[in-house]
């Protein structure tokens, strides 16, 4: 087992304090020196924390399944070997985001309450116009759930992203009109998105952008740079039609 990595991934599942990060790491450095149950202590200074914390830690990693315990009164602690805990703590991140989906689901609602009694206005009518790196994701779901008409798309191949691939779907279901250029598509992806609708065709187009209802989109280039924005008269919509009309249906 390559220690590094796993603890890299256990920080990046975000479900791990660091300190039992560093607790885990410590025992898995132990156990591949044959030290297969230690103390606190010996756990606290390879890990280079209090030996106070090493217990609380190890606590809390023994309530998540990762470690076990002796009954001694001298209490020494080892991995657990009995099961493998994962698909449990995943259960638990399951468990949250259902909770989670409730309550954002109460959320949603309320504001549209608002939303009906001071109206729906996108940037209360103002134009907005930037330049941006990074974070396209997030600006170009922002476009999706604007939209009230179409949404044109051009890029070099269909989105993976969870958030964009959400912010569609609620397109779609509003019943916004979608049409996408594409340098490439994989059949599976193309056959879903004819299922729902969605005009595709095939070609290349640059630069890659989303027009939403002829005054609001943004462009993207391969470094994720472009300009974002809103309630601006451009000429992307005739680029996009001349895009369109060279592409290859599909």
């Amino acid at each position: 087992m390559e220690i590094n990595e796993f603890c890299s991934m256990l920080k990046e599942s975000k479900q791990f304090d660091d300190l039992e990060v560093r607790i885990l790491r410590a025992m898995l450095i132990l156990t591949n020196r044959d030290v297969i149950k230690a103390e606190a202590s010996r756990i606290a200074k390879e890990a280079g924390i209090s030996v106070t914390n090493a217990y609380k830690y190890l606590y809390s990693l023994q309530r998540k399944g990762l470690i076990e315990s002796g009954q001694e009164k001298s209490k020494v602690f080892w991995l657990a070997r009995s099961t493998n805990p994962f698909q449990r703590i995943l259960s638990y991140v399951s468990k949250d985001y259902i909770r989670l989906k409730e309550l954002f689901g109460k959320l949603e609602k309320t504001y549209d309450e608002f939303l009906k009694i001071r109206g729906k206005t996108v940037w209360l009518g103002e134009k907005a116009y930037e330049q941006y790196e990074g974070d396209f994701a997030n600006k170009a779901a922002l476009l999706f759930d604007i939209a009230e008409d179409e949404i044109l798309v051009t890029t070099d191949k269909f989105y993976d992203d969870i958030v964009l691939l959400e912010a569609i779907k609620r397109a779609v279901e509003r019943g916004i009109k979608i049409r996408i250029v594409a340098a490439e598509l994989h059949p599976e992806t193309l056959k879903k998105l004819k299922s729902i609708n969605i005009d595709m065709r095939l070609g290349r187009a640059l630069p890659y952008l989303v027009m939403i209802d002829g005054k609001h989109g943004m462009t993207v280039d391969e470094s994720e740079k472009g300009i974002w924005f809103l309630n601006c008269k451009t000429d992307y919509k005739d680029k996009f039609e001349e895009f369109w009309n060279k592409a290859h249906a599909i």
